[in-house]
């Protein structure tokens, strides 16, 4: 069978027919991707309006951590499990597990299996949609590929957005989770446009027009815009984003803010799609800015280690949110008011586009403020503000130690999901962490002690000296110090003699005088009862899982990757047993 598209030539009346039957595939595309969200979004409304209609008939679907819940080992519940039920159940968690597992080829992961099942199935209905109807038409194919594309832009915005993602709200998730679906879509819409490129380019060889429709304006508001497309693949590619991130993201807000404008003069059926993108992008922006807090924070220098202590008041309700929602996250910038003459790398404008990501390590009602920790690396921000915590504590008023800095937040998908974490009925829960991954696990670890008293805690922390564990030993508002709490061990992965004075220690700090004297003992004898070596992640999980086989077990993660991918490994082989996990990975990979 030949290749079944032909160059026709069509009547004035057959040009409008396929120019409506390309905006009617478009609009199934579109509607079909806002459909499950719509649907969903609706049904969750309509409960929540029925819910006091429940309460009033006697149904409670609320906090259900009072409820009755059978001791794990008895008759009763060994029967459920090895019920047909139990057992059908086990093979879904396994089969769940499995699909949140990494594809990897040529030692290099390319997204776990149900982004690929999602991606393949959707993929294939919007091509479908590229074909049905379509004839021998070869520029009805050809168009309609850049079509079923540029439908698809709003649902791309959509799923980025942070605090109105409708998607996240639909499914009871979390901007960081729907993100996964923002990449893969992402990579389908690509896809779709590159056969459009490739297929107008033959058209325009072969019919001996090529060099005067290139150049044709609305032809090359394509083409810039497809130039734009290539720059965003290229720079999300992992070794670039680990190069620079900024390059990554700066790219990516130009071709976000810059494609719909373009692809608006270059398609009129691409106009309602453009409009609806920048709608989307200018509504995501303003509200953004409207949820962020400037405060006037100070920031101290933790002695020994490359850390950086921030501490940022907070209104009250915010303070409130952050308690309420522990792990979660904030994103920093450096506002004008920000930025002075004291340090001239502050003024630099490329602080008008950083906007990085840093978990809240504590929120105290007491002080009304939150606190930050963040290791010094090679980027802009983390750099000023060591400027700022080497240079602030020898001011000598109190209003010249403060640095207004903008925090949006928080955010987060365990801030989100914490309350089912409380209400799932874990027996045991192991929290691991590395480095400064413990500023999500710390706060996790006092709110699950708090909530969930009769759960077995356990709290791994791996850390390059005994010095990086200082922030953690000293927070107030907690009984006891992480550092005489049997249910936390400390690695130490490097030398752990680093407690001596160095360049960082400063007399005027507002805390870091009291934090290195007194702590001090508690440093040497942390590095002295305390492991000085890795952690064995497979003897650590094992023990947590071998207690019996009806427990329900939760497993955090935060650190770095490798770490991360070792858990999930050790987990892995419980997980294909059936066993209930509760899981979650911390990371900010995106």
């Amino acid at each position: 069978m030949g290749w079944p598209y032909h160059f026709l030539t069509l009547s004035h009346e057959e040009v409008i027919l396929r120019r409506h039957t390309i905006d009617y595939y478009a609009s199934v595309a579109h509607y079909s991707a806002l459909a499950p969200a719509v649907v969903l979004i609706v049904l969750r409304l309509i409960l929540r309006a029925a819910r006091p209609i429940r309460r009033l008939g006697g149904y409670d679907d609320g906090d259900d951590r009072g409820q009755y819940a059978h001791v794990p080992g008895t008759p009763t519940l060994k029967a459920q499990h090895n019920s047909a039920l139990g057992t059908l159940a086990a093979r879904w968690r396994a089969v769940r597990w499995w699909f949140g597992d990494d594809v990897v080829l040529l030692g290099v992961s390319w997204g776990q299996r149900d982004e690929w099942l999602l991606g393949l199935g959707w993929t294939g209905w919007l091509l479908m949609l590229c074909v049905l109807g379509t004839g021998e038409d070869y520029l009805h194919f050809t168009k309609r590929f850049g079509s079923i594309a540029i439908s698809q832009l709003p649902i791309q915005y959509l799923l980025a957005l942070k605090a109105l993602n409708p998607y996240a709200y639909a499914f009871s998730s979390s901007h960081e989770h729907i993100n996964r679906y923002h990449r893969v879509l992402g990579r389908v819409i690509y896809t779709l446009v590159i056969i459009h490129v490739v297929l107008y380019n033959v058209f325009f060889v072969l019919s001996g027009i090529w060099l005067k429709r290139f150049f044709a304006p609305v032809v090359f508001c394509g083409v810039v815009a497809m130039l734009g497309f290539d720059g965003l693949m290229a720079t999300a590619i992992r070794r670039v984003r680990r190069y620079s991130y900024r390059i990554f993201f700066i790219t990516h807000l130009a071709v976000a803010l810059l494609a719909p404008v373009l692809l608006f003069f270059h398609a009129h059926s691409a106009r309602v799609y453009a409009a609806e993108s920048i709608i989307v992008f200018l509504v995501d922006l303003a509200v953004r800015r409207a949820g962020m807090t400037h405060t006037a924070s100070t920031f101290e220098a933790i002695p020994g280690t490359s850390l950086i202590k921030i501490s940022a008041p907070m209104p009250s309700q915010k303070i409130e949110q952050f308690r309420s929602q522990p792990g979660s996250h904030i994103y920093l910038s450096l506002p004008p008011e920000g930025r002075t003459t004291n340090y001239p790398a502050s003024q630099s404008l490329l602080f008008d586009l950083v906007f990085n990501p840093f978990t809240v390590a504590s929120a105290s009602e007491d002080s009304q403020s939150i606190t930050l920790v963040a290791r010094k690396r090679s980027g802009p921000m983390t750099n000023i503000l060591s400027q700022f915590a080497s240079s602030t504590s020898s001011l000598s008023s109190e209003g010249d130690n403060k640095i207004t800095l903008a925090i949006e937040g928080p955010h987060g998908a365990v801030g989100k999901h914490f309350q089912h974490l409380l209400t799932w009925g874990a027996s045991r829960i192991l929290l691991i962490a590395g480095g400064v991954g413990a500023t999500f696990i710390v706060p996790l670890y006092h709110a699950l002690q708090r909530e969930l008293p009769l759960a077995h805690a356990q709290f791994i922390w791996a850390i390059r000296s005994a010095g990086d564990a200082t922030w953690a030993s000293i927070e107030n508002g907690f009984e006891k110090s992480l550092l005489d709490d049997d249910n936390v061990h400390l690695y130490l992965t490097e030398n752990i003699n680093v407690f001596h004075n160095d360049d960082h220690g400063h007399n005027g700090s507002i805390e870091l005088g009291n934090m290195s004297r007194a702590s001090s003992r508690q440093q040497r004898s942390a590095a002295s009862s305390h492991n000085s070596r890795r952690p064995n992640i497979q003897k650590i999980v094992d023990d947590v899982f071998r207690h019996s086989v009806d427990e329900k077990v939760a497993i955090l993660v935060c650190g770095p990757e490798e770490m991360s991918k070792e858990v999930r490994r050790r987990v892995g082989p419980w997980a294909t047993k059936g066993r209930e996990i509760w899981w979650h990975n911390e990371s900010f990979g995106w």
